[in-house]
């Protein structure tokens, strides 16, 4: 069975840092026009690869024009993106980009404390400063930042309509993952001429596409067919409140946020959904991930019926 991602140490990686250097990438710039980060490069390889939705991500200011630390809160939305450098040149040096959305917090939490805290003084934040995009965390390291008081900056109603322009022009991405011990199946938008949803699977010999359709509820059948086999990682305990401490099952993109799938008991999946507030409480359990995309689907049917 596959284990959890880890570092080349063999440590669990939980979480993420982005570190912010403007001579490489202006994110004072994107934060002032959006509100937020949504996106930012990283280096290719390993880590790269293992950028899933739902991980915990941070951003790591450098900039000493401002307070140098940790600026920006929040998570991994979709795996890496690669696109070209230069648009223009579709076959020229290729890019990977952090897939996240990142909301600014009032107060940096500085460098000073970071480098003080018991847990995070051995941090690669504080440790790795010649390693490239991503920073990894462990469990400990994430709950030690979390651990933090901190209060977010939201984006104001121009920055999101501009954020949400920028996306919608884009039109690509991933919409519904399913992840296993050995391989992963996705539905994805990947804008393409032909406008149709992508089934794919990924395995560590690489992508392969299963097919591809008009209706996302036909794309999430032929996923629930290959899930039936799935290999799944092993449960995690439910908390009492918010989400698990461990990654998604599955995840799926919708107009409020993203929906969040854990396997919380060897035939226990509970669904959990963000509120207005973006707080994820259970809303749903099924006994098995079929039976979950099941669910899904038969509610992504309900909404087509209702819009013919």
């Amino acid at each position: 069975m596959a284990t959890d991602p880890t570092t080349q140490h063999g440590t669990p990686i939980a979480g993420w840092v982005l570190r912010a250097d403007r001579a490489v990438f202006d994110v004072a710039a994107m934060i002032e026009e959006f509100g937020q980060v949504f996106r930012h490069p990283v280096a290719a390889g390993e880590r790269a690869e293992q950028l899933a939705p739902g991980q915990p991500c941070f951003l790591y200011v450098t900039d000493t024009s401002r307070v140098v630390g940790i600026g920006a809160v929040g998570e991994v939305v979709a795996p890496v993106l690669v696109a070209p450098v230069d648009l223009d040149d579709p076959d020229g040096p290729q890019q990977h980009y952090a897939e996240v959305e990142l909301l600014p917090i009032e107060k940096a939490i500085p460098l000073t404390k970071l480098r003080d805290h018991p847990v995070l003084g051995g941090s690669e934040i504080v440790t790795g400063t010649d390693l490239p995009n991503p920073l990894a965390l462990d469990r400990d390291e994430v709950r030690a930042i979390e651990s933090f008081e901190f209060a977010f900056v939201e984006p104001t109603e121009e920055q999101a309509a501009r954020l949400e322009e920028v996306l919608g022009e884009e039109d690509t991405g991933l919409i519904f993952q399913v992840v296993g011990a050995a391989r992963s199946l996705g539905v994805l938008d990947d804008g393409a001429d032909d406008e149709l949803l992508a089934v794919v699977t990924v395995t560590d010999e690489g992508a392969f596409e299963l097919g591809r359709f008009e209706q996302l509820a036909d794309a999430l059948d032929l996923v629930r067919l290959h899930a039936a086999d799935l290999e799944l990682e092993d449960p995690v305990a439910a908390p009492d409140h918010g989400l698990p401490d461990a990654d998604p099952v599955a995840v799926m993109l919708v107009e409020d946020g993203t929906l969040g799938l854990y396997r919380v008991g060897p035939d226990a999946f509970d669904l959990y959904e963000p509120d207005e507030a973006g707080d994820y409480s259970a809303v749903a359990r099924f006994p098995s991930v079929v039976d979950a995309i099941t669910g899904i689907l038969e509610s992504v049917e309900e909404v087509d019926d209702d819009e013919g």
